[in-house]
């Protein structure tokens, strides 16, 4: 995931989210009440936040209907990789590995022997661990030195991934509440064997309840899982299929993406794509 993860687009939506405009300290918002005083210090960051996505989203460099590292505005990268930073320096300060990003390195599988077998097990990060929100995804299925880019962040390692996800976990169990509403939706898997590549579009759905102003994420992408054959390790004879480049793309410019952090549920298109079909 990035994320979707190393740092997936969960993860860093989140970070922006909870790190940028919503201490875990604010009360929660009450409804039905005309506002007669100024606006408040974090209705002002919100409000800032919304006219810089918005310059992000008119400055993207994009000319087609989705959004990539390569094409979006520094702004938004800066300012995402910046976060990251931050949250790691503040939950991955000390020597000892956090519980969630031990498991995170759990692996049960040997790496994949095949294009299909690959095929299946990325299937399986959406439809049974919402890898998009979660960051479970079964890391031998990938090298270990696996470059993970998103529109937002690029970086290199699967431990580094491990690492930025397990940090992001309490954060992204915060902001969706107790309902914990979140779904990792698989649209499409296509297996592309000429190319070397597995490519998925999917739909990342989430209700950050735990904010007062109830924002909603919901963005369609797609991922392409550049992948490589190579020898297994140990006796074992056989080759194995592993992933060497995930990169993901998101339907919408990443302004517009984390702009839906910041505006009610619904404010924001998810797709592009779709508005131009419609």
């Amino acid at each position: 995931m990035t994320k979707a993860l190393a740092v997936l687009v969960s993860t860093q939506l989140l970070i922006v989210a909870v790190s940028a405009f919503c201490p875990l300290s604010r009360p929660p918002c009450q409804s039905g009440r005309v506002r007669t005083t100024a606006p408040n210090n974090d209705y002002r960051q919100r409000t800032q936040a919304s006219h810089i996505f918005a310059a992000d989203d008119s400055n993207d460099n994009n000319t087609g209907s989705s959004s990539s590292y390569e094409s979006s505005a520094s702004v938004t990268k800066g300012l995402v990789s910046s976060l990251t930073s931050l949250t790691n320096n503040i939950f991955g300060g000390t020597s000892k590995e956090p519980a969630d990003t031990a498991a995170l390195k759990t692996s049960l599988y040997t790496p994949p022997t095949s294009p299909e077998e690959l095929l299946t097990r990325i299937q399986k990060e959406y439809t049974q661990n919402n890898y998009l929100w979660t960051g479970n995804i079964d890391t031998s299925s990938f090298v270990s030195n696996c470059t993970f880019t998103d529109p937002t962040l690029s970086f290199i390692g699967v431990d580094k991934y491990v690492q930025n996800v397990g940090n992001l976990v309490p954060i992204v169990e915060y902001a969706l509440g107790e309902e914990q509403i979140s779904n990792s939706t698989l649209l499409d898997i296509t297996l592309e064997k000429e190319k070397g590549y597995i490519q998925t579009r999917w739909n990342m759905i989430g209700e950050l309840n735990a904010l007062f102003w109830k924002p909603k994420i919901d963005v369609i992408g797609r991922t392409k899982f550049w992948y490589r054959q190579g020898e297994m390790k140990g006796n074992d004879s056989s080759s194995s299929v592993q992933v060497y480049f995930y990169d993901e793309e998101w339907e919408i410019p990443a302004g517009l993406a984390l702009l839906q952090l910041v505006t009610p549920a619904g404010t924001i298109r998810r797709s592009d794509e779709e508005r131009v079909m419609s």
